[in-house]
């Protein structure tokens, strides 16, 4: 792990809001982590924020962020401030295990809201090094606007025969044509022969161990399952 001071090269709205923050150092030349981990910023007070890397090490110009804004949820919104303002982050960075695994098995991506961001960076790695495995990914969210960059999913479906996406919208949206309901639920309806992926999950705790406790159900084995939230429990002495 190494202590980064960086600048902020940019910050931008991305859909309705999430921002994406953009961290530069020329000691990102010679950082070694891996799509799926993340890093923690340090705000002011001296506490330690986790932030997800949300772009492929293969890009070394920056570090890529998506911070969302929740009302009535004011350290967002702090850090924003921060950042805007100083212009500089200092950063520890890489931490987490949850990164695409070599595998026999197709990978199956059951994300939530800004969960995109850490499988982002795994879809994009896995794309620079020309990895051909199967790739599904299901994205949840409450409406149709939560999708910051939908588009971009739907470019790499166009661009990779062996890319699939699948949005998926938990709220009461009547104008939606796709998928509804909750996203997992929505994966498992249309995969079969459920140990023949691995499993890699990432969104709020609630919903991580939702997911887990269904994928174990139907048969996954916990080995085939991947999320930060499942390795933090599993430090902290968790059976699981």
């Amino acid at each position: 792990m190494q202590e980064i001071f960086c600048q902020v090269a940019d910050i931008a709205l991305l859909g309705q809001d999430v921002y994406r923050v953009k961290l530069t150092s020329d000691a990102l030349a010679t950082l070694d982590y891996q799509g799926g981990q993340y890093l923690t910023l340090q705000v002011e007070g001296g506490r330690w924020i986790p932030f997800s890397i949300g772009n492929a090490p293969e890009e070394i110009s920056h570090l890529e962020l998506h911070i969302r804004l929740i009302p009535g949820h004011d350290l967002a919104e702090h850090i924003l401030d921060q950042l805007k303002t100083t212009k500089k982050a200092h950063v520890q960075v890489p931490m987490g295990q949850c990164v695409l695994r070599q595998s026999p098995r197709e990978s199956v991506f059951i994300v939530g809201g800004t969960g995109f961001s850490p499988v982002k960076a795994m879809i994009e790695s896995a794309f620079a090094q020309k990895d051909e495995r199967a790739m599904h990914l299901f994205w949840g969210a409450q409406s149709e606007g939560d999708f910051y960059l939908k588009t971009l999913a739907e470019q790499w479906q166009q661009s990779y025969e062996h890319f699939h996406f699948t949005p998926v919208i938990s709220g009461d949206d009547k104008s939606w044509q796709g998928a509804t309901g909750l996203v997992h639920k929505a994966a498992l309806a249309q995969l079969s022969n459920y140990t023949q992926y691995d499993f890699y999950v990432s969104g709020s705790e609630a919903m991580v161990m939702a997911v887990y406790q269904d994928l174990l159900d139907v048969g996954v084995p916990k080995e085939q399952i991947y999320s930060d939230m499942l390795d933090i429990k599993r430090e902290m002495g968790e059976n699981i």
